[in-house]
Protein backbone atom coordinates (compact mmCIF):
# COMPACT_ATOMS: atom_id res chain seq x y z
CA UNK A 1 0.00 0.00 0.00
CA UNK A 2 0.99 3.59 -0.68
CA UNK A 3 2.29 5.73 2.28
CA UNK A 4 1.95 9.18 2.17
CA UNK A 5 3.95 11.53 4.60
CA UNK A 6 2.81 15.12 5.20
CA UNK A 7 4.83 17.96 6.68
CA UNK A 8 3.25 20.99 8.34
CA UNK A 9 1.02 22.82 10.46
CA UNK A 10 -1.67 20.89 12.83
CA UNK A 11 -3.97 23.49 15.15
CA UNK A 12 -7.00 25.02 16.57
CA UNK A 13 -8.98 26.72 14.00
CA UNK A 14 -11.38 29.44 15.63
CA UNK A 15 -13.75 30.61 12.86
CA UNK A 16 -15.90 33.53 13.91
CA UNK A 17 -18.70 34.33 11.17
CA UNK A 18 -20.73 37.13 11.25
CA UNK A 19 -23.82 36.30 12.73
CA UNK A 20 -22.71 33.53 14.64
CA UNK A 21 -20.61 32.40 18.02
CA UNK A 22 -17.36 31.31 17.12
CA UNK A 23 -16.46 27.60 16.40
CA UNK A 24 -13.52 25.98 16.82
CA UNK A 25 -12.09 22.74 14.45
CA UNK A 26 -9.26 20.92 14.37
CA UNK A 27 -7.12 22.47 11.47
CA UNK A 28 -3.69 23.69 10.03
CA UNK A 29 -3.03 23.03 6.24
CA UNK A 30 -0.69 19.83 7.16
CA UNK A 31 -3.68 18.17 9.24
CA UNK A 32 -5.97 19.05 6.35
CA UNK A 33 -3.87 17.74 3.66
CA UNK A 34 -3.30 14.32 5.88
CA UNK A 35 -6.70 13.99 7.13
CA UNK A 36 -7.87 14.48 3.73
CA UNK A 37 -5.65 11.80 2.25
CA UNK A 38 -6.13 9.17 4.78
CA UNK A 39 -10.33 9.93 3.93
CA UNK A 40 -9.13 8.85 0.12
CA UNK A 41 -8.07 5.58 1.52
CA UNK A 42 -4.11 5.91 1.95
CA UNK A 43 -1.64 5.75 4.84
CA UNK A 44 -1.30 8.90 6.07
CA UNK A 45 1.20 10.51 8.21
CA UNK A 46 1.92 13.80 9.63
CA UNK A 47 5.11 15.53 10.85
CA UNK A 48 4.17 18.25 12.82
CA UNK A 49 4.38 20.08 16.65
CA UNK A 50 1.40 20.85 18.58
CA UNK A 51 1.42 21.38 22.64
CA UNK A 52 1.01 19.02 25.10
CA UNK A 53 -2.39 20.66 26.36
CA UNK A 54 -6.38 20.22 26.12
CA UNK A 55 -6.17 21.42 22.82
CA UNK A 56 -2.97 19.12 21.00
CA UNK A 57 -4.59 15.65 22.92
CA UNK A 58 -7.72 16.97 21.14
CA UNK A 59 -6.29 17.32 17.96
CA UNK A 60 -4.41 13.57 18.44
CA UNK A 61 -7.35 11.78 18.96
CA UNK A 62 -9.07 13.92 15.69
CA UNK A 63 -6.10 12.17 13.62
CA UNK A 64 -6.39 9.32 15.76
CA UNK A 65 -10.24 8.76 14.52
CA UNK A 66 -9.32 9.80 10.78
CA UNK A 67 -6.72 6.98 10.32
CA UNK A 68 -3.61 9.87 10.83
CA UNK A 69 -0.60 8.68 12.37
CA UNK A 70 1.24 11.62 14.21
CA UNK A 71 4.92 12.03 14.83
CA UNK A 72 4.79 14.98 17.00
CA UNK A 73 8.50 16.53 17.19
CA UNK A 74 9.72 17.78 20.33
CA UNK A 75 8.03 21.82 21.37
CA UNK A 76 7.92 23.73 24.67
CA UNK A 77 5.19 25.62 23.60
CA UNK A 78 1.09 25.67 23.48
CA UNK A 79 -0.55 24.25 20.40
CA UNK A 80 -1.05 26.88 17.89
CA UNK A 81 -4.61 29.18 17.22
CA UNK A 82 -5.57 30.32 14.17
CA UNK A 83 -8.34 32.62 14.36
CA UNK A 84 -10.18 33.62 10.95
CA UNK A 85 -13.63 35.74 10.43
CA UNK A 86 -15.84 34.91 7.89
CA UNK A 87 -16.95 37.09 4.98
CA UNK A 88 -19.04 36.08 2.34
CA UNK A 89 -17.09 32.57 2.66
CA UNK A 90 -13.45 34.41 2.63
CA UNK A 91 -11.60 33.73 5.24
CA UNK A 92 -9.40 36.77 6.89
CA UNK A 93 -6.64 35.28 9.34
CA UNK A 94 -4.91 36.18 13.06
CA UNK A 95 -2.56 34.07 14.58
CA UNK A 96 -1.27 33.34 18.01
CA UNK A 97 2.41 33.38 19.67
CA UNK A 98 2.92 29.85 19.12
CA UNK A 99 2.32 29.86 15.70
CA UNK A 100 5.44 32.33 14.90
CA UNK A 101 7.41 30.04 16.92
CA UNK A 102 6.80 26.83 14.67
CA UNK A 103 9.75 24.53 14.31
CA UNK A 104 10.18 20.52 12.86
CA UNK A 105 13.01 18.73 14.05
CA UNK A 106 14.00 16.02 11.34
CA UNK A 107 15.07 13.73 13.82
CA UNK A 108 15.10 9.88 12.99
CA UNK A 109 11.73 9.20 13.66
CA UNK A 110 10.79 11.87 10.97
CA UNK A 111 13.55 10.70 8.56
CA UNK A 112 12.91 6.75 8.54
CA UNK A 113 8.82 8.37 7.80
CA UNK A 114 10.02 10.03 4.59
CA UNK A 115 12.44 7.33 3.55
CA UNK A 116 9.61 4.87 3.50
CA UNK A 117 6.96 6.97 1.81
CA UNK A 118 5.61 7.09 -1.57
CA UNK A 119 5.08 10.64 -1.54
CA UNK A 120 6.20 13.26 0.77
CA UNK A 121 3.88 16.46 0.69
CA UNK A 122 4.86 19.69 2.34
CA UNK A 123 2.16 22.22 2.76
CA UNK A 124 2.37 25.51 4.85
CA UNK A 125 6.49 25.34 6.27
CA UNK A 126 8.34 28.40 8.49
CA UNK A 127 10.63 28.63 5.22
CA UNK A 128 11.52 32.41 6.22
CA UNK A 129 13.91 30.72 8.58
CA UNK A 130 16.69 29.57 7.34
CA UNK A 131 18.05 26.99 9.11
CA UNK A 132 14.25 24.98 9.02
CA UNK A 133 14.30 25.93 4.93
CA UNK A 134 18.14 24.18 4.62
CA UNK A 135 16.63 21.27 6.93
CA UNK A 136 13.28 20.42 5.17
CA UNK A 137 15.69 20.40 1.58
CA UNK A 138 18.11 18.26 2.89
CA UNK A 139 15.31 15.96 4.26
CA UNK A 140 13.89 16.30 0.65
CA UNK A 141 17.20 14.96 -0.63
CA UNK A 142 16.92 11.95 1.16
CA UNK A 143 13.09 11.59 0.16
CA UNK A 144 12.83 9.04 -2.52
CA UNK A 145 9.26 9.13 -3.48
CA UNK A 146 7.20 11.93 -5.13
CA UNK A 147 8.01 15.17 -3.46
CA UNK A 148 4.89 17.91 -3.33
CA UNK A 149 5.74 21.66 -2.19
CA UNK A 150 2.71 23.86 -1.43
CA UNK A 151 4.08 26.67 0.28
CA UNK A 152 0.98 28.41 1.40
CA UNK A 153 2.14 31.46 2.43
CA UNK A 154 -0.17 33.69 5.29
CA UNK A 155 0.65 37.33 4.98
CA UNK A 156 -0.07 38.01 8.65
CA UNK A 157 2.21 34.89 9.61
CA UNK A 158 5.05 36.16 8.06
CA UNK A 159 7.06 38.92 8.57
CA UNK A 160 9.60 38.25 5.97
CA UNK A 161 8.11 37.57 2.57
CA UNK A 162 11.67 37.73 1.13
CA UNK A 163 12.97 35.28 3.15
CA UNK A 164 10.14 32.70 3.10
CA UNK A 165 10.58 32.83 -1.04
CA UNK A 166 14.07 32.22 -0.96
CA UNK A 167 13.00 29.20 1.36
CA UNK A 168 10.42 27.87 -0.76
CA UNK A 169 12.82 28.55 -3.93
CA UNK A 170 15.57 26.52 -2.17
CA UNK A 171 13.52 23.30 -2.72
CA UNK A 172 12.29 23.68 -6.28
CA UNK A 173 15.30 21.78 -7.52
CA UNK A 174 14.10 18.40 -5.93
CA UNK A 175 10.38 18.76 -6.20
CA UNK A 176 7.94 16.10 -8.45
CA UNK A 177 5.36 18.79 -8.13
CA UNK A 178 4.56 22.68 -6.70
CA UNK A 179 1.05 23.16 -5.58
CA UNK A 180 0.37 27.55 -5.78
CA UNK A 181 -2.73 29.30 -5.48
CA UNK A 182 -3.54 32.57 -7.02
CA UNK A 183 -3.36 34.18 -3.56
CA UNK A 184 -0.09 32.45 -3.19
CA UNK A 185 1.56 33.47 -6.29
CA UNK A 186 0.46 37.35 -5.53
CA UNK A 187 2.06 37.34 -1.98
CA UNK A 188 5.09 35.72 -2.78
CA UNK A 189 6.07 37.12 -6.18
CA UNK A 190 3.04 40.32 -6.71
CA UNK A 191 2.46 38.87 -9.68
CA UNK A 192 0.41 35.80 -11.57
CA UNK A 193 1.20 32.30 -12.70
CA UNK A 194 1.61 33.09 -16.82
CA UNK A 195 4.33 35.35 -15.47
CA UNK A 196 5.73 33.17 -12.14
CA UNK A 197 5.90 29.75 -14.18
CA UNK A 198 8.82 30.34 -16.32
CA UNK A 199 10.62 31.71 -13.29
CA UNK A 200 9.84 28.62 -11.60
CA UNK A 201 10.69 26.36 -14.01
CA UNK A 202 13.84 28.07 -14.50
CA UNK A 203 14.79 27.47 -10.60
CA UNK A 204 14.19 23.38 -11.27
CA UNK A 205 10.56 23.24 -10.47
CA UNK A 206 8.94 20.35 -12.50
CA UNK A 207 5.44 20.13 -12.42
CA UNK A 208 3.15 23.72 -11.06
CA UNK A 209 -0.35 23.10 -10.02
CA UNK A 210 -1.87 26.45 -10.04
CA UNK A 211 -5.48 26.76 -8.01
CA UNK A 212 -7.65 29.68 -9.61
CA UNK A 213 -10.33 29.45 -6.68
CA UNK A 214 -13.55 30.00 -8.95
CA UNK A 215 -11.92 29.83 -11.94
CA UNK A 216 -10.97 26.02 -11.32
CA UNK A 217 -7.19 24.58 -11.60
CA UNK A 218 -4.26 24.71 -14.12
CA UNK A 219 -1.14 22.25 -14.64
CA UNK A 220 1.84 23.15 -16.82
CA UNK A 221 4.99 21.44 -16.97
CA UNK A 222 8.51 22.43 -18.21
CA UNK A 223 7.95 20.37 -21.45
CA UNK A 224 5.00 22.89 -22.20
CA UNK A 225 2.17 20.55 -21.19
CA UNK A 226 -0.95 22.74 -19.74
CA UNK A 227 -4.30 21.23 -18.89
CA UNK A 228 -7.34 23.66 -17.64
CA UNK A 229 -10.08 22.41 -15.62
CA UNK A 230 -13.17 24.50 -14.67
CA UNK A 231 -14.78 24.23 -10.99
CA UNK A 232 -17.23 21.99 -10.25
CA UNK A 233 -21.08 23.60 -9.90
CA UNK A 234 -23.45 21.63 -7.35
CA UNK A 235 -26.99 23.11 -6.27
CA UNK A 236 -25.91 23.45 -2.54
CA UNK A 237 -24.53 26.91 -2.00
CA UNK A 238 -20.70 27.07 -1.06
CA UNK A 239 -20.48 27.58 2.67
CA UNK A 240 -16.95 27.80 3.43
CA UNK A 241 -14.02 28.17 0.97
CA UNK A 242 -11.52 26.98 3.86
CA UNK A 243 -10.05 23.90 3.06
CA UNK A 244 -10.63 23.79 -0.92
CA UNK A 245 -7.29 23.74 -1.87
CA UNK A 246 -5.92 21.17 0.54
CA UNK A 247 -8.99 18.97 -1.16
CA UNK A 248 -7.81 19.57 -4.37
CA UNK A 249 -3.93 19.03 -3.37
CA UNK A 250 -5.30 15.62 -1.55
CA UNK A 251 -7.21 14.39 -4.24
CA UNK A 252 -3.91 14.79 -6.80
CA UNK A 253 -1.71 13.06 -4.25
CA UNK A 254 -4.06 10.56 -3.91
CA UNK A 255 -3.95 9.56 -7.68
CA UNK A 256 -0.26 10.42 -7.76
CA UNK A 257 0.33 7.10 -5.61
CA UNK A 258 -2.15 5.47 -6.95
CA UNK A 259 -1.45 6.00 -11.07
CA UNK A 260 1.87 7.32 -10.88
CA UNK A 261 2.41 10.58 -12.77
CA UNK A 262 -0.15 11.48 -15.91
CA UNK A 263 1.77 10.79 -18.97
CA UNK A 264 -0.77 12.49 -21.04
CA UNK A 265 -2.64 15.64 -21.15
CA UNK A 266 -6.30 13.60 -21.09
CA UNK A 267 -4.96 12.01 -17.79
CA UNK A 268 -4.05 15.02 -16.00
CA UNK A 269 -7.83 16.19 -17.05
CA UNK A 270 -8.79 13.26 -15.51
CA UNK A 271 -7.05 14.02 -12.44
CA UNK A 272 -7.42 17.34 -11.87
CA UNK A 273 -11.28 17.57 -12.83
CA UNK A 274 -11.68 14.78 -10.07
CA UNK A 275 -9.98 16.83 -7.56
CA UNK A 276 -12.52 19.82 -8.74
CA UNK A 277 -15.14 17.49 -7.35
CA UNK A 278 -13.51 17.08 -4.18
CA UNK A 279 -13.00 20.16 -3.68
CA UNK A 280 -16.41 21.72 -4.55
CA UNK A 281 -17.90 18.93 -2.20
CA UNK A 282 -15.65 20.31 0.40
CA UNK A 283 -16.78 24.55 0.08
CA UNK A 284 -20.32 22.80 0.91
CA UNK A 285 -20.01 22.42 4.77
CA UNK A 286 -17.79 24.25 7.65
CA UNK A 287 -14.62 24.02 8.13
CA UNK A 288 -11.57 22.18 5.84
CA UNK A 289 -12.27 19.02 6.22
CA UNK A 290 -12.39 17.07 3.08
CA UNK A 291 -15.92 16.17 1.95
CA UNK A 292 -16.31 13.02 -0.85
CA UNK A 293 -18.40 13.96 -3.73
Amino acid sequence: MQSIVTIGDCIIDEIRFETEEPRRFAGGAGLNLAAGVAKLGLPSTLVTRMGQDRDGYYLLRYARERAVSIINTPSVDPTGLATSTRQNGEPSYAFGPAMFRRRILFDASVNAALAEASVVAVNSFPFDNAAQAAALAAAFQRAPGIRIVDPNPRPRLVPDIAAYRRGFEALLPTASLVKLSDEDVQVLYDADWRTIAPHLFELGAETLLFSHGAEGARLVDRSGLAVHVPVVELPSPIVDTMGAGDATLASVIASLARNGRPQSASKWQACLSEAMAVAAATCRQAGAELVLP
